[in-house]
């Protein structure tokens, strides 16, 4: 099934925090990398308290993992980033979100999917589009890309990453 992950960092060397974690999710077994969207340069959330830009992108797998085993993936590739939950909306070495996996409809509290917040921001759904232009949403049936549009404004892409296979 297909799985998107959106990539977040606001600190330290950005880029190569989000390539490096993309080419670690796509070395475990059971994650196959199909794409990757440009970077986009966001402003940080309001309400929050991170005070630096973010380098915001999607990730597109096939996945023989459960949503579980991927949610457990995401957690350890950041914590091998160093990033610490100190602070609600705060600054990251490294965010990883399983947005919405092909199908799916989740509700725990440690795992919700499709993210709740996803369609209300552009640095999610700009990405997740470009990757991802036929994705549903599992609740309504209805296509992402048919949905309103997010009231966040519009991020700046700065890059694409050249995939490669392996991880450091």
């Amino acid at each position: 099934m297909k799985v998107a992950i959106g990539l977040g960092s606001s600190l330290g060397d950005r880029r190569g925090q989000l390539e490096l974690a993309v080419r670690r999710l796509a070395a475990h077994p059971g994650l196959e990398l199909l794409r990757v969207s440009r970077w986009y340069r966001t402003p940080p959330m309001r309400g929050g308290t991170a005070r630096n830009p973010f380098l915001n992108g999607v990730a597109l797998f096939e996945s023989a993992l459960t949503p579980d085993e991927v949610l457990a993936r995401c957690v350890a590739i950041e914590h091998r980033a160093g990033r610490r939950r100190v602070s609600h909306w705060g600054d990251r070495t490294l965010d990883l979100d399983v947005l919405l996996i092909e199908s799916c409809v989740i509700d725990r509290p440690e795992l919700r999917i499709p993210h709740p917040g996803m369609a209300y921001r552009s640095f999610v759904m700009v990405p997740l589009l470009e990757v991802w232009p036929d994705a549903v949403d599992p609740r309504t049936g209805r296509r992402w890309a048919e949905s309103s549009r997010p009231a966040t404004p519009r991020p700046v892409p700065v890059g694409i990453l050249a995939a490669r296979r392996g991880a450091s």
